[in-house]
């Protein structure tokens, strides 16, 4: 969320700090939501939570528990777009579209379900664990994880033949035909295109997540089985040439793939943790750049005042921002 509602609870007194501290430290963990987390150990109760997120947000609650999908509701609105916003299609009437939402304050999700659904939206609220595990249930993300590790052979071939040759002449391109090679082709096709900038593969103790940053925001993708994970970190090493053998020390890397007629880098990162290897992968998608300021939603006149500003003869502009916000395309536009 955008939100930190656990700090929200912590304020209202209906949590206590340890409370906090514990459900916080699980999620870093075994994952999960903070919030989620809180009713797991009994902390907070679901109903006590959904009244607090009604009241907070100023919007009718709707509880998920035993929540069946209606196929005619979902497909009103994409899978990604549905798990970007963390907002599931509940019911109609009319012109108007109930959606239960994690965050009912995004006036920007609401505006994007209105415009791809072409209905009035009435948000209501419910837990993020609740929404993530409705969305589950209704875009059928596990029979997703299962197709991929069924049929995922992507169109990706490595860029540098050299390195492909010397793989081979390694035993490694036998590798090729293993499900854990068409996972890694699939996981990287689906960032693309998704139109993520970072793919973010993380351990826990028993479980790991891998996450996609979309627009600024990471968003979890999927939960890859836990005996995949050494798997999975050794397959991406083995592309971007980085020593497998070495796990207690950062590595750096770079792959280079071709997909369909794009050619696409991808900087990867190894970096040990007390679970295991988080691999971080930035997407250099050149094909998805736009160079065009007109084309940035810029309002006019602060166009206007941007272009006075860089081309006056003395002077300074920063351009500043978070990872991903667009600073290096900005300055190149």
């Amino acid at each position: 969320m955008v939100e930190d509602i656990g700090q929200k609870l912590l304020e209202a007194q209906l949590i206590d700090g340890n409370a906090l501290q514990k459900a916080a430290l699980q999620q870093k963990t075994a994952g999960g939501t903070v919030t989620g987390n809180l009713v797991k150990i009994g902390a907070l109760s679901e109903e006590t939570l959904l009244d607090f997120l009604s009241k907070h947000y100023n919007v009718p609650a709707i509880d998920l528990k035993g929540f069946e999908p209606d196929p005619a509701l979902t497909r009103l609105i994409p899978g990604d777009v549905a798990s970007k916003f963390m907002a599931l299609p509940v019911s109609k009437s009319g012109r108007r579209l109930v959606v239960a939402m994690a965050n009912p304050s995004n006036i920007f999700a609401i505006d994007d379900i209105k415009f791809i659904t072409g209905y009035e939206v009435e948000p209501h609220v419910a837990s993020e664990a609740a929404v993530k595990k409705a969305l589950d249930r209704a875009y059928d993300s596990a029979g997703t994880m299962a197709d991929v590790m069924k049929n995922m052979e992507e169109d990706l071939d490595v860029v540098d033949e050299e390195e492909a040759a010397a793989a081979e002449n390694d035993g490694l391109g036998q590798v090729n035909d293993a499900p854990i090679v068409k996972l890694v082709n699939s996981l990287i096709a689906d960032a693309v295109r998704k139109g993520a900038s970072d793919i973010h593969i993380e351990p826990y103790e028993k479980t790991m997540r891998v996450r996609f940053r979309i627009d600024g925001s990471l968003q979890e993708m999927m939960a890859p089985p836990y005996k995949f994970k050494a798997a999975i970190t050794s397959r991406l090493k083995i592309m971007a040439d980085l020593d497998i053998a070495e796990r207690r020390v950062p590595q750096d890397g770079r792959i280079k793939l071709k997909m369909g007629k794009k050619v696409i880098d991808y900087r990867v990162s190894t970096l040990p943790t007390i679970f295991g290897e988080k691999v971080v992968l930035r997407i250099l998608d050149a094909g998805n750049l736009t160079l065009d300021l007109e084309k940035f939603g810029i309002e006019p006149r602060a166009e206007r005042e941007l272009m006075e500003a860089v081309t006056n003869p003395y002077g300074m502009v920063l351009v500043t921002g978070p990872t991903g916000s667009g600073k290096t395309t900005t300055l190149y536009s």
